[in-house]
């Protein structure tokens, strides 16, 4: 048995015994065997180019924040960049080698830059803490510490292995530094150089690292990391990366162990982020207060993992769908027109965001590679292998082979006008359960269309279809499109259509809304029956205190389409959050008519 084969069948082993006969996780397809396709596949290739493209097109630049060898941006984040290129590279090099073409080199050269007690990056003095230089130091490491288990993972390299555990040694042997309440308030801060930000981020590495091997310091010591960081039960002000990679390592720890207190803890802060930070759009703010009129790319890489991994490990529907709005709003409009991410303004009032304004920077030193990495796991997560047959969970184009009864499966996904089309194909005829995953939102007016041969059992968030499998089946999966508002605080929401948040974006027809935002929120008046043509919806809006249908002199036309509609285009501007009035079909018609007869 393979280093790499041990460590999958002792994490699962241990998460079945925990787990119980309710729920067995699924196994996340191969990135090697199932692929994106259509504009996913055309949104992931433009991230990798990225990551080959200046200043990422050098080797050393790279390095520098492992070698200190040469001044660049963030190169105290010792391993930041370099652990999170080298962790892209490993799923991603397969398929892109020309823009990854460095990757044997770039891993080869890291071990060379390692310091006797393991930690990479400037020399220190603990047990005093200097802020400044440590944190950024913890950061880093804790980033570099996941990637090179994910190298191992993905390539068995012994030399990545050996690394992260000398890395892993230095986070166990500083615990007595690090590991203290009192570091909290006394190294304090709370954005990307504080403690919380900084030190939490190595639970993640540390329970890949503990999965890896077997070994239980490894596991122990992210657990006692992970129990510092529940004892902080308000996020107001964090940053929301370094919180969030802190969250996907509780996930992870539970994962290996079984252990549900780290379930428990993941699932207490999803709920904060849910119900606390999140945003139209799905995402979440850089830092979580109202002042923040900023997103980061991580962040929403890291909300979307997360509700991936929390799927994967309770199958509760809930966090497929928070998935889908992030990946199919704020993530995928996160992308820079050059294939990176970063970071884009929000206007906002009262404090709380209602539309992208512009672009604030690409941030080439993280976005750039946790963005390409997360499209990763959107392709190992749309497809799952169950117990009983695959499992299809995101409605998004891709295509391939997943493990199934019998063998590998072909599997074909398309995105449709009104949900998602499946060709599935077994290797041969045999009996097994597809499971469709079915939005929340979509409790009355889906279903699902196959062949007689397969019986459909509806739960409350799959379709099951059940029977002997022989070669190709066609399934349609019907989603309701009809338009829906989604309520938030203070009379104010959100309009969507199926999966997607509708936005008004810079064009003529929305100039007077956009080109000169102000502090109101616009009023829309709307109806469910409104047809979209090319995806597309026109509805009349005022920015009126109180307007009245009946003068339409108050209102102007506004064009609302998918936020995603133009995703990698140099968009600037996109309005997501309104005050809804409801109406019917024929009254807003009537009004648009109105408009568009005053209109000179």
């Amino acid at each position: 048995m393979t280093p790499r084969l041990a460590s999958v069948v002792f994490s699962l082993s241990v998460l079945f015994s925990a787990l119980g006969a309710d729920w067995a996780p699924p196994r996340p397809a191969s990135v090697d065997e199932l692929r994106l396709a259509g504009p996913w596949a055309a949104a992931q290739a433009r991230a990798v180019a990225r990551l080959g493209a200046a200043p990422l097109d050098r080797r050393d630049f790279i390095l520098a924040d492992v070698s200190l060898k040469q001044p660049r941006p963030f190169v105290e984040f010792s391993g930041d960049v370099s652990g999170r290129w080298i962790g892209a590279a490993a799923f991603l090099a397969p398929q892109y080698p020309q823009p990854l073409a460095a990757f044997p080199q770039i891993l080869a050269e890291i071990p060379a830059y390692q310091k006797a007690d393991g930690h990479f990056g400037a020399d220190q003095h603990l047990p005093a803490i200097d802020r400044g230089r440590d944190m950024p130091i913890l950061w880093g490491n804790g980033r570099l510490l996941l990637g090179l288990v994910e190298v191992f993972q993905r390539t068995g390299n012994a030399q990545a292995l050996h690394t992260a555990r000398r890395i892993g040694d230095y986070f166990v042997a500083t615990d007595a530094v690090y590991n203290k309440p009192d570091n909290l308030r006394s190294v304090g801060g709370a954005y990307a150089d504080g403690f919380a930000t900084c030190y939490f981020s190595c639970i993640e590495g540390l329970a890949a690292l503990g999965g890896a091997t077997g070994e239980k310091r490894y596991l122990d010591e992210a657990g006692r990391i992970a129990e510092l960081a529940l004892s902080v039960d308000n996020f107001d002000g964090l940053h929301a990366h370094g919180r969030l990679c802190a969250v996907c390592g509780m996930a992870g720890l539970y994962a290996v162990t079984g252990q549900r207190r780290w379930l428990e803890g993941a699932q207490r802060d999803w709920r904060l982020f849910h119900d606390r930070y999140l945003l139209p759009t799905g995402g979440v703010k850089e830092v979580l207060a109202p002042k923040c009129d900023r997103d980061e790319g991580c962040a929403e890489c890291d909300w979307l993992r997360l509700n991936l991994a929390l799927w994967r490990l309770t199958g509760a529907g809930r966090y497929l769908d928070a998935a889908e709005r992030v990946l199919k709003g704020h993530f995928l409009y996160q992308q820079f027109p050059n294939g990176g991410a970063g970071h884009r303004l929000f206007h906002q009032i009262d404090g709380r965001a209602v539309a992208f304004q512009g672009t604030s920077q690409e941030a080439w030193w993280c976005c750039a590679e946790h963005w390409p990495r997360t499209t990763a796991e959107v392709a190992r997560h749309a497809v799952a292998s169950g117990k009983d047959g695959p499992c299809i969970n995101l409605a998004i184009d891709c295509e391939g082979t997943v493990a199934g009864p019998r063998g590998k499966w072909k599997v074909v996904l398309r995105e449709s006008s009104d949900g998602l089309r499946i060709v599935l194909t077994s290797p041969a005829p045999t009996e097994a359960t597809l499971r469709v995953h079915r939005p929340g939102w979509a409790r009355t007016g889906a279903r699902v269309e196959a062949s007689g041969a397969l019986s459909v059992r509806q739960t409350d968030d799959a379709w099951l279809l059940r029977g002997v499998w022989r070669g190709a089946e066609q399934i349609a999966v019907h989603l309701p499109m009809t338009l829906r508002c989604e309520a938030g605080p203070a009379g104010t929401g959100a309009l969507l259509r199926g999966h997607d948040l509708l936005a008004a974006h810079r064009n003529p027809v929305n100039a007077w809304l956009l080109d000169r935002p102000g502090d109101v929120w616009p009023m829309v008046l709307w109806a469910a029956a409104l047809r979209a043509v090319d995806g597309r919806i026109l509805v009349p809006a005022s920015l009126a205190q109180d307007p009245q249908p009946q003068h339409p002199e108050q209102w102007k036309l506004l064009e609302l389409a998918p936020l995603r509609a133009v995703a990698g285009e140099p968009h600037e501007a996109a309005w997501f959050s309104f005050r809804t009035c409801e109406a019917s079909a024929r009254e807003v018609a009537a009004l648009a008519a109105k408009i568009r007869r005053s209109q000179p």
